[in-house]
């Protein structure tokens, strides 16, 4: 066969819904010559790679492709990408497909089309190595870190809307009044002295000894000598720590020397000038001896609890340490992605010193079964074992765990312990509060390394949204593609009437963006919208969308509770796709001697029908017309 061609051109990314498919996509346009466009010379590789695509396997190259993209665009994370389209362009397709993050998904394309022309071409492409690097783009990407990621699931899985705001480089779940807006579990509801409270370990200490809870004594300590000084009090062993730390980056745990100490110290200033960050201080705390356990709580409702243990290898007689690390960061529970439970194991200098204290180097053989500890410190990051202890932990545990919440306004909080047995009262003692923590991680509940998933994300959006996220995460749309300024005025007036003007009503116009009846800016129209639905006070939502808007931005919003459509061209047609269930349906067409037709339509019902004389008086019997079911819309969320 002679040498075949695939080419992509013409991109372009919507945010939100769009007349292509009915989320947030990127469009392209596919040529296919007509050597290729028989998908069965594909059938062996994509099959073999994608076993999925076996099942409907397209029998034509341009649905093959788009089919194939969606699977590499998941890159074996079961990414939530599950929608695209394929629409005849000329001699070329037009291609859309769902994605999160634009560069990643530019990638996957060209990927995909290099892939293809290997194929058909019989040419070699090495996709192990290819899709790996795809898969490490996609980890370094915003959506990559596997707390927002679980966080943005979690919405869009429970019909929440989601969007990400580039401007503040946060993310917004719902829409006006009904949104919550943040990064990782810090949200812009939370107090941000309290979110700031908890960065400080040593005042942490103080407030939680105060309360009468189980924590080390410490120190603060900025100087050689300071340090000298708290450790002759403390005595050993102690442990040594940045002052505003995390991940247990910079923790020197079971020091049993000045000398180890003072190195520990000098780890601390190193770990904040490699991060970029000001030296607060080190603290120096008793040590406790226990297994570390991570504490959540969500809304001040305790929720989950994992226990960590340090990152360790057992011996098989024959393989040496560094045999038995690269064997277990083979494992698949290690793929450090930002979908797998574990981290990979990385032999550091930490590890080094830490395996020289036990009389060991990486070249120790251990006997068959022997356990051997690689860190002092049990963090996931660090390469530590989780395993879900959720309901194992005592009740006067939990008591504990929610008492501390309650003293602090954040959404998310993370204790984290060390327990002999959590199963037992902390007041038994062998139990200490080492840290707490605002905007902690949630993955590792999500999926620990052993003992079932505990769904924090879902908990999350349960919290903000109530028992129906879908419902308490919206606000009333209405949606149009004709909408005169007298009309939304009129509507205005109804709903305000109704709420005795204690409402915020929100509108996108032909000239920008108005809240109740004054202007507010004109940008982009997918701007436009954002900036409406962004409103915190925004109790009720209007939009003008015409052809070249949907075109050139999309809709930027998830569905509508009502549509109403005059002579709607073919574009503007498909406002009728991202009808809400229930939601009402207007159409507004043109018959004999001038005479304009209403008709309402409700989950594919009439429900009401009117004839008006001429154009002139549409609005009017519109709002006559209109007025109850506004009225119901108003009070549905």
């Amino acid at each position: 066969m002679e040498n075949v061609n695939f080419s992509v051109s013409k991109f372009y990314t919507y945010s939100g819904p769009n007349f292509y498919i009915d989320r947030a996509a990127i469009v392209f346009n596919l040529f296919i010559d007509e050597k290729s466009k028989d998908a069965t010379i594909f059938n062996a590789e994509v099959t073999k790679r994608f076993p999925a695509t076996a099942e409907k396997f397209p029998a034509e190259t341009k649905d093959l492709f788009a089919m194939t993209l969606l699977h590499v665009s998941k890159l074996d994370l079961n990414l939530f990408l599950n929608r695209y389209a394929v629409i005849s362009d000329d001699q070329e397709w037009t291609v859309a497909i769902e994605y999160l993050d634009e560069k990643v998904s530019k990638e996957c394309i060209y990927f995909t089309c290099d892939w293809f022309l290997a194929i058909a071409n019989g040419t070699e492409f090495n996709f192990e190595k290819e899709f790996e690097t795809l898969q490490k783009r996609f980890d370094k990407s915003l959506f990559g870190g596997p707390t927002i990621y679980s966080l943005v699931e979690a919405g869009v899985i429970r019909d929440i809307p989601v969007h990400y705001l580039y401007e503040e480089n946060q993310f917004q779940w719902g829409y006006g009044k009904k949104q919550r807006r943040g990064r990782s579990t810090i949200f812009h509801t939370d107090g941000i002295k309290d979110t700031e409270f908890t960065t400080y370990k040593d005042m942490c200490g103080d407030f939680l000894e105060l309360c009468g809870f189980p924590t080390p004594k410490g120190f603060t300590c900025y100087t050689d000598e300071e340090i000298t000084e708290a450790v002759t009090e403390i005595g050993f062993p102690c442990v040594i720590k940045p002052v505003n730390g995390h991940k247990g980056q910079g923790v020197t745990t079971g020091i049993e020397s000045m000398p180890e100490a003072m190195k520990a110290f000098k780890n601390t200033i190193k770990v904040a000038e490699e991060g970029g960050v000001a030296f607060e201080g080190a603290l120096v705390q008793q040590q406790i001896y226990g297994y570390d356990h991570r504490i959540l709580t969500i809304g001040g409702t305790y929720v989950a609890c994992l226990k960590r243990v340090p990152a360790f290898v057992k011996g098989n007689g024959k393989d040496t340490v560094k045999q038995l690390i690269d064997a277990d960061n083979e494992l698949e529970i290690r793929a450090d992605t930002a979908r797998s439970p574990l981290c990979k194991i990385k032999l550091d200098e930490d590890m080094h010193d830490y395996l020289k204290l036990q009389g060991l180097t990486p070249d120790y053989i251990p006997a068959e079964a022997e356990e051997i500890v690689l860190r002092r410190v049990a963090n996931i990051s660090a390469g530590g074992v989780s395993y879900n202890v959720t309901k194992e932990m005592h009740p006067d545990n939990v008591l504990m765990a929610e008492n501390i919440a309650k003293f602090l306004n954040v959404t998310a909080l993370g204790i984290d312990v060390l327990a002999g047995d959590i199963t037992k009262s902390w007041k038994e003692g062998n139990f200490g509060i080492i840290e707490i923590n605002a905007g902690p991680g949630v993955f590792m509940h999500l999926a620990p390394a052993f003992g079932g998933s505990v769904d924090v994300p879902g908990e999350i959006m349960r919290h903000f949204f109530t028992v129906n996220p879908k419902k308490g995460s919206r606000i009333p749309i209405v949606v149009g593609n004709f909408l005169t300024n007298k009309f939304i005025d009129g509507v205005n007036s109804i709903l305000q009437l109704a709420r005795l003007n204690n409402m915020e009503f929100g509108s996108v116009r032909k000239d920008g963006v108005y809240f109740n009846t004054d202007f507010f800016n004109d940008n982009t129209h997918d701007e436009n919208c954002k900036m409406l639905f962004r409103n915190p006070r925004l109790d009720f939502a209007m939009i003008e969308h015409n052809k070249d808007d949907i075109h050139d931005y999309g809709m930027w919003h998830w569905g509508h509770d009502m549509v109403i459509l005059d002579s709607p061209n073919y574009a503007e047609k498909i406002l009728e796709r991202d009808l809400l269930p229930d939601g009402i349906k207007v159409e507004i067409t043109e018959g004999e001697k001038g005479i304009y037709k209403i008709l309402l339509t409700r989950n594919e019902k009439h429900i009401h029908l009117a004839n008006v004389a001429n154009k002139e008086l549409v609005d009017d019997a519109l709002l006559e017309i209109l007025k109850p079911y506004l009225l119901e819309l108003l009070n549905k969320y």
